[in-house]
């Protein structure tokens, strides 16, 4: 009877034991959930800050602009009327794109950069188009640049060549051909130069001091015309022929 009675005791122990959750368990719950809690409170009052911020920065002039830097260009008062960049105005809601927009609007501007320079200057960077011949139209004396652009009219010639072509355009073939021309004449050569025409893409010619005249043709092998051209000016004559370079006359 003691023995069954032992056993049973002994079952029950066992049975209370295994039920029983040991201590170390229980003591590290807390400290589980306190670095949770913790971090959502620092994540909240972190968004909390820089939404604060960014509504600053956006809708206020606290870092508004203060000032306006413009290089590059003598037209520095123009540029800043057509820039229209307010005082004040908070630099996340400087428009750069609408500032270039507006600024390559000007016909002699070439190029902009606009640059944001924290915490209160906007910095404008032009690039003014540099003519390298004229032309006239109905409109009068029009500046044409390397890319065959007319961009600003004057009241007289200045000195530089005279652009002959039926209407002078970025996307004119013969204001092309005649440019390529132009750009590839030694020094000597573009000093006596007066007038270059192009009735066509592969018809240029080249107008001298003296009434001299240069049949160049197309544009085809146009460095080896332009190298051979000062030697053949030396000749005495009035016409002098390199559209066929291998050939060149002189009458």
């Amino acid at each position: 009877m003691s023995t069954s009675s032992d056993a049973s005791e002994t079952g029950r122990s066992g049975s209370s034991r295994k039920r029983a959750s040991p201590p170390h368990e229980h003591e590290h719950e807390p400290f589980g959930r306190s670095p949770s809690r913790s971090l959502r409170v620092l994540l909240f009052l972190g968004m909390a800050v820089i939404t604060v911020l960014v509504l600053v920065l956006y809708f206020t002039p606290a870092l508004g602009v203060r000032s306006v830097e413009i290089s590059g260009t003598t037209e520095r008062q123009r540029i800043r009327d057509v820039a229209a960049i307010r005082t004040g105005t908070p630099m996340l809601r400087v428009d750069e794109s609408a500032i270039r927009d507006r600024l390559r609007a000007l016909p002699w501007v070439d190029s902009t950069r606009v640059e944001l320079g924290w915490p209160w200057t906007v910095r404008l960077r032009v690039v003014e188009r540099s003519p390298v011949a004229y032309t006239r139209t109905s409109k009068g004396i029009r500046l044409v640049d390397a890319e065959g652009v007319p961009f600003e009219t004057v009241p007289a010639p200045p000195e530089l060549p005279e652009l002959r072509v039926h209407r002078a355009t970025a996307d004119d073939g013969a204001t092309d051909a005649a440019l390529t021309v132009l750009r590839a004449l030694p020094d000597p050569v573009r000093r006596e130069l007066t007038t270059i025409v192009a009735e066509q893409p592969d018809h240029v010619r080249l107008l001298l001091t003296g009434g001299r005249t240069v049949q160049w043709g197309s544009t085809a092998r146009t460095a080896r015309k332009a190298a051979i051209l000062p030697a053949l000016l030396t000749r005495p004559g009035k016409v002098y022929d390199v559209t066929t370079p291998a050939l060149p006359t002189v009458s």
